[in-house]
This record gives C-alpha cells, structure tokens and sequence, in this order.
C-alpha cells in the first residue's frame, strides 16, 4: 500500500522545488542576484542641475542684497498672461542708460515709475524692489537637487526579480 500525500505537503513539496530553481537560475545570472540599473544616473544628472540652478538663484539673490543700488526705473511695455514680464528703463548712477525685462515684479503699469535694484558690475542683473530679496527660491531649488543627488546612487544596483 502506498501513502498518498496531502495537498499541503504536495503543495510545499512543489514551494521546495521551485526555489532550488530560483536558486540555481541565480547561481546562472551571478552570485549575488542582482543587476545593473543605470536610472541612478538620471537621478544624479537631474540633481547636478538643480542644483547648480539653484546655486546661480541664489549668487543674483546675495550679489543685488549685498552690492545692489536702487534707482527709479520706467515701464516701457508689459506683458499679461501666464508668464508677465515688464521691459523698464533706467539709469545707473554711473550714467548709463540700461532697457531690461523681467518677471520678478509685483505691481507695475506701463508707463509708471517702479524702483529697481541692480547689481553696478553687472547693470543688467536686476529686479523690482517690492519682489523681495529672500533665499526662498534658491533653498527650494537647492534642496530639490540635494535629495535627487542623495537618492541616485541607490538606483544603481537593485534586487534580482527573485531576490
């Protein structure tokens, strides 16, 4: 008379098998299971350039706090939508006479007078004096790329599919 087997153990029996297959397909591919994953590089280039955005943000922010010199400034033309910018005019106190545009402003209508602050080595380095002078931006920014370049060399090698 033979023994018949129970599902359970039939069951575990079949488990049994199947990780000595897993096993030795491991064995085959390499000793430790894993494989190369190269999206760590992605990670690490995107953290690299935030980065050093946030950086650049964050030398204008220091150079127009600390060297900065105010002046009054004519808006020539305004642009609405999603992105507004405003062209101004102005003279730095060396005389010259610079026309810019930018996006960091809070309120200005064409034709009015605003305040700018601009840097006087780079005059064309500026900004609108009610748009603040605060880290904000570039801390976020540079946080940004901080985690990216903290996370990306733990994407270069990851588990097998069965380990």
């Amino acid at each position: 008379m033979t023994s018949r087997k129970t599902p359970e153990a039939r069951r575990a029996e079949a488990a049994r098998r199947r990780a000595k297959r897993v096993a030795a397909r491991q064995r085959r591919e390499g000793r430790s299971g894993r494989q190369w994953d190269f999206d760590g590089v992605l990670y690490l280039v995107v953290g690299c350039v935030a980065l050093a955005f946030g950086c650049w943000l964050a030398r204008d922010v220091y150079y127009l706090q600390h060297r900065g010199e105010v002046v009054p400034a004519t808006v020539l033309h305004k642009t609405n939508g999603k992105n507004e910018r405003i062209d101004v005019r102005y003279t730095t106190k060396a005389g010259e006479t610079i026309e810019d545009s930018t996006t960091n402003f809070v309120d200005a209508t064409v034709g009015g007078t605003i305040d700018v602050v601009y840097d006087p080595q780079e005059p064309t380095r500026m900004q609108a004096t009610d748009w603040g002078y605060d880290y904000v931006l570039p801390g976020l920014v540079g946080a940004f790329g901080i985690g990216f370049l903290a996370y990306g060399p733990s994407r270069f090698r990851t588990r097998g599919w069965y380990s």
